[in-house]
């Protein structure tokens, strides 16, 4: 009782002060254990603030430095604009129409904690910029003249989190949302950037967005997202406020994509089908009739949606077993345009600009250069946009992953990406050690993208499985929902099963597997070694829940409904304390580390604490990492650096082979 009350007094503290609390404990931890030198020792515990990492092996970081500028857009005279971090945090540069290839681009931001995202207007004079402050996901908005470089605040608030939706057709203003009025919602406005004043267009409850507009700026497709499983769709009349249903079926996963050309059809994405799975709908908004005009992918989801400022060429990205292909057609009859054969992996930054189609690829030996072909000619060669920053390592020596299936404990079939090191002979090398990775959200998927972190763990001798565990998306609606509410525990047994079929398979040996997960996934991490505790031997939670009670009651208002959404209700108190690895820590018997950001908005660091503290009354010293200046995750390379360096030590003295070690 006394340690429960504990626990609470840890979460209900106000994010400031729990921050000095945590630190003053770490402070007298470690005083009280010697002075630590950065060297991974039972027990070692460190908050980091932009200090110099301890030394280590360069492969390490030559990994992690491995990168490829992203969120690609390229305007109609050449000119490239993308987000990198070359200095380690991400910022918006750009590359001048005709520069070469490999020339050093132009870097526009400098943003302390790193750019969000970005959005270049239609005239291309303009870009709106997205930046938060130490993780803490409070987007400011901002205000770039493409001519000058100039940046001038326009929506800043500490309080307040701007969500930016789309550039007006004219590139008069916007369309955002925001939670100013209530912490709650997420109304939506329209900002004159000539004025520079917004105007309310829509004051209803729920979480908004803006999918496209029209022309003269009088109709906007919206949404309301109320989970990965329900969303409504709508056409909104900006002057008068009036909403018209675009729901194929309520009740189901219903969103907007953007208007066909004319104005008098709209593309919307819904799951109302008997299998569940999301498909292209494009509906008359005169007569409310609704057409399917592509059905070759009916049995894959469909998740992607881009097309010209004309109307006149589409984009289309479908989820194929967690790999994603790409369609093109031309509007307004949806005209396959034949595409030459690419390599096998993820498209990302699909996008049309004129005539020319832009994406970026992704897999385990690219990490994400861009491309772009002109769809005009008929037989145009591919070109390259972007290259990336190898570090010196052949990529093509990266290890492709394998996707199998492994029966779960109720003869389900689950997916994963295997993963093998170099050189890997199962029946000449036998068992190794193996980390079982688990997939954040849960409404999220493992997918085939470049993953530094995984390549750099098989160049040390482990394996890694990705199991896409029930509840993930891309594989419909009915596997999207089997682990909502009283079947939570069902999807833990799934990440159990695919450490059972390692082992069964001859790849792995008990106790020498490591859990391993951020958010969502840390909550795996942690609840799997209980689930399964005579085949782990070790256990790494970063930014994860551990007590879904105090997790609800502290994250941020306006994620709490989504989120009660997938894990219960508050009121249901009884059910989810049989769901919070908290409650069970007396059955965690395997080593444990734990990394958290401080300023962690959806998952307070007051559940890393309830964890730590638990299992140092049992006794157990957990390896713990603390990040003052990072949120829901690590965005900083530094940081990024400095926690995979612990984490690799960390596993090598629990289920790896020290002696073996070169770090």
């Amino acid at each position: 009782m006394q340690t429960e009350r504990y626990f609470k007094s840890i979460c209900s503290i106000s994010p400031l002060l729990r921050s000095i609390w945590i630190m003053c404990v770490v402070g007298l931890i470690a005083a009280a254990a010697g002075a630590h030198d950065g060297a991974a020792t039972t027990g070692a515990i460190g908050i980091i603030g932009g200090a110099t990492a301890p030394d280590s092996a360069p492969s390490l970081e030559r990994f992690l430095r491995i990168r490829a500028p992203g969120s690609v857009t390229l305007a109609g005279d050449g000119t490239l604009y993308a987000r990198d971090w070359p200095d380690g945090v991400n910022q918006l540069y750009r590359r001048p129409a005709g520069a070469d290839l490999d020339a050093e681009m132009d870097r526009l931001t400098d943003f302390e904690d790193g750019l969000g995202r970005y959005a270049l207007s239609p005239d291309e004079r303009h870009i709106i910029l997205s930046a938060a402050i130490g993780g803490s996901e409070h987007d400011d908005l901002f205000h770039l003249d493409t001519e000058t470089d100039e940046i001038t605040p326009l929506l800043t608030d500490r309080t307040v989190i701007y969500r930016f939706h789309l550039w007006q057709r004219d590139s008069s203003g916007f369309l955002y949302s925001a939670n100013d009025v209530s912490s709650f919602d997420f109304y939506l406005y329209r900002y004159d950037l000539e004025s520079r004043q917004s105007t309310l267009i829509s004051a209803r409850e729920g979480s908004w967005s803006a999918g496209d507009i029209t022309d003269d700026g009088s109709r906007a497709l919206v949404m309301r997202y109320i989970s990965a499983a329900h969303a409504n769709a709508y056409e909104l009349d900006l002057d008068s406020g009036e909403l018209t249903s675009l729901n194929i079926a309520d009740e189901r996963y219903n969103a907007v994509l953007g208007y066909l050309t004319g104005e008098s059809r709209a593309a919307v994405v819904s799951d109302a089908n008997e299998e569940g799975f999301r498909r292209l709908h494009i509906i008359n908004l005169d007569t409310g009739e609704h057409e399917r005009p592509v059905r070759d992918l009916d049995d894959r989801e469909f998740e992607g949606w881009s097309a010209n400022h004309e109307r006149s060429l589409v984009a289309l990205r479908y989820n194929i077993d967690g790999y994603a292909a790409k369609r093109v057609y031309r509007l307004p009859a949806f005209e396959p345009i034949e595409l030459p054969e690419l390599d096998r992996g993820m498209v990302a930054d699909l996008d049309i600009v004129g005539e020319t189609l832009i994406w970026r690829l992704s897999n385990a030996r690219s990490p994400g250069e861009a491309f772009g072909l002109d769809l005009g000619q008929v037989r145009a060669e591919v070109e390259q946009l972007t290259r990336a920053d190898a570090q010196g390592i052949d990529l093509s020596q990266f290890m492709l992953p394998e996707l199998i299936t492994y029966e779960s404990f109720d003869r389900m079939e689950i997916p994963a990406f295997l993963y093998l090191p170099p050189g890997y002979d199962r029946d000449q090398d036998g068992a190794i050690p193996f980390i079982a990775h688990y997939h954040g959200g849960p409404e999220s998927q493992f997918r085939p993208w470049f993953n530094a972190q995984v390549q750099a763990l098989l160049a040390q001798g482990y394996g890694v499985i990705q199991p896409n565990v029930r509840g993930s998306t891309g594989y419909g609606r009915t596997f999207h929902q089997l682990d909502n509410y009283k079947k939570r525990w069902d999807s833990v047994r799934d990440g159990v099963e695919a450490v059972r079929w390692l082992i069964d398979q001859g790849y792995a040996e008990a106790g020498r597997v490591a859990a391993y997960g951020g958010s969502y996934g840390g909550f795996m991490a942690v609840a799997t070694v209980i689930e399964g505790q005579e085949l782990y031997g070790a256990s790494v939670k970063v930014v994860g829940i551990v007590n879904f009670i105090t997790f609800l009651e502290q994250t941020g208002d306006y994620r709490r409904a989504l989120r009660e959404a997938e894990y219960g209700p508050l009121s249901d108190r009884e059910f989810l304390e049989s769901i919070s690895p908290i409650n069970r820590i007396d059955e965690i018997n395997v080593p444990m580390m734990i990394a958290h950001g401080l300023n962690d908005p959806r998952v307070p660091v007051g559940e890393a604490m309830q964890l730590a503290v638990g299992l140092q009354q049992r006794d157990f010293d957990p390896e713990m990492v603390f990040f003052p200046d990072e949120g829901h995750g690590f965005a900083k390379l530094e940081n990024r650096l400095l926690f995979f360096r612990r984490m690799v030590r960390f596993l090598d003295r629990t289920i790896g082979d020290p002696e073996e070690s070169n770090r």
